[in-house]
């Protein structure tokens, strides 16, 4: 039962509600109540200041006309001291020093002894005060002193009871007039707090529906919100976010596509080959061996499909593991060199080298190895006859950086964005011929970002290609965003 009532205020639009409204609404009561207490206490403060005025006057009049000694001649101060008692709905005692009542317009306590600390302090010329906030009443104990001719005599105690109804009336009337003015407000930003509540939920239900439905599959959705400036950000990082989705679905459909196809066009080529041999059963040993080296080339083709598929999931895995040692990059580029020139004097390709300063970075070197080696080979093979590769090493303070440049057939514009994609292949019949599996510059692509490190493409078509792998000197397990 109480979870069915409280699960309401589990909505945004509620909260909010509840936010703006309640604090409006809390500092609205909180000002009228200080504006009430503070009007209240300035009203009973001025009213005691001025009683204390007129205590001061008639405690004079009764030390020079000498009331405590002959108070009932004194008829005139008698009279006076009613009249202010009336004037302050209160009510005066005169107290001699004795400490017998002289004088009381009530009539009650005449004769009567006070000997109340109040009283004995006034009489020790210590004013004093006494508030009763239940009754709304005040005492006030002034004393009464001849100071003529030098002298400084207690003669007696004015004590004087007044009343401060009017003046928390008139603080409750004016709380009443505040709350009447506030009233009006609070109900304008109820209707505001109800309506921002509803700006603000509603575009995060439109979202979270729209979430919901893209949740079941539907990547193609966009999110379009017309709301706070927020709320507009979010849907738009929600939108790439699709995107960034879409493209790796349709990337992942087309890369088992892909792998389907190259896997089967090599077990084709064997089954067609094969089944050739068995129809000709008499065929000469020529024509059996030529079949048999074509079947040993489609399962080596075959072979480094897989291999190489092998080596992209192995570097696809987020955790796979980098064996990061310092290394010479000089002698690493030197010793790949020396094992590509072999490939390059069959393709008649002079394979060039420089290196502009000597460089030791952390890197692992089995992976970096296979992607420069990518990089080069490619050169080398997607090259002119009598052509050129230019291999160089350089580095800064941060980084170093290979370059590795051809004089090739180039790469056309409009595949530029796409030659590190998995099994894609700008000249298809001549990778063909070389042997490419088309995941070579993916394989490439991958060992550089494991290093932090970027692989960047200029081409130009029948002029040539150019490759610059950046990578930072020092290995660290955070990629560095520049």
């Amino acid at each position: 039962m109480i979870k069915k009532i409280l699960k309401p205020f589990k909505s945004m639009n509620i909260i909010t509600f509840l936010a703006d409204y309640g604090i409006f609404f809390l500092v609205s009561i909180l000002l009228i109540m200080s504006s009430v207490s503070i009007n209240r206490k300035n009203l009973i403060d001025e009213k005691i200041e001025n009683a204390e005025i007129t205590l001061k006057e008639l405690s004079d009049k009764m030390v020079l006309n000498a009331y405590l000694a002959n108070s009932q001649e004194n008829t005139d101060i008698t009279r006076e001291i009613g009249l202010i008692a009336d004037s302050y709905k209160g009510r005066i005692m005169i107290i001699g020093s004795d400490l017998t009542c002289i004088t009381d317009t009530y009539n009650v306590n005449n004769g009567k002894t006070f000997i109340s600390s109040n009283v004995i302090n006034a009489y020790r010329n210590v004013s004093g005060e006494y508030r009763d906030e239940k009754a709304r009443r005040i005492e006030l104990y002034y004393p009464i002193r001849n100071t003529s001719d030098g002298n400084d005599q207690s003669m007696g105690v004015i004590i004087f009871s007044l009343s401060v109804a009017e003046e928390y009336e008139s603080a409750d009337r004016l709380g009443k007039s505040l709350l009447l003015i506030v009233l009006p407000f609070a109900v304008i930003m109820l209707l505001i707090a109800g309506f921002h509540s509803r700006q603000v939920s509603k575009p995060l239900n439109k979202m979270t529906r729209s979430l919901n439905h893209i949740s079941e599959g539907y990547f193609d959705d966009k999110i379009e919100i017309r709301s706070f400036k927020e709320f507009e950000e979010m849907s738009e990082a929600v939108n790439n976010m699709l995107s960034k989705l879409n493209a790796m679905e349709n990337s992942r459909q087309e890369f088992v596509s892909n792998v389907s196809h190259e896997l089967k066009t090599p077990l084709t080529s064997i089954k067609i080959l094969a089944d050739s041999l068995v129809q000709q059963p008499d065929a000469p040993a020529e024509v059996y061996h030529e079949f048999l080296q074509d079947i040993n080339a489609e399962i080596d083709r075959e072979n480094r499909i897989i291999t190489d598929l092998l080596e992209l999931v192995k570097l696809d895995r987020k955790n796979g593991e980098m064996h990061i040692a310092m290394v010479s990059i000089n002698e690493l580029l030197e010793i790949l060199m020396k094992r590509i020139k072999p490939i390059a004097q069959t393709h008649n390709v002079d394979l060039i080298y420089e290196s502009y300063r000597k460089v030791d970075a952390e890197i692992d070197e089995v992976k970096l190895s296979l992607a420069i080696s990518n990089l080069v080979e490619n050169a080398v093979k997607y090259n002119k006859e009598g052509g050129w590769v230019k291999v160089t090493l350089d580095s800064d303070h941060k980084y170093f950086v290979i370059t590795v440049s051809d004089s090739g057939i180039g790469i056309p514009e409009e595949s530029i964005q796409h030659i590190f994609d998995r099994f894609y292949r700008v000249d298809k019949m001549r990778a063909r011929k070389t042997g490419g599996t088309g995941l070579g510059l993916s394989i490439s692509k991958s060992v550089v970002l494991m290093h932090n490190g970027q692989l960047r493409v200029e081409s130009q078509e029948g002029e040539g290609t150019t490759f610059t792998c950046r990578i930072p000197l020092i290995f660290t397990e955070k990629p560095n965003i520049s």
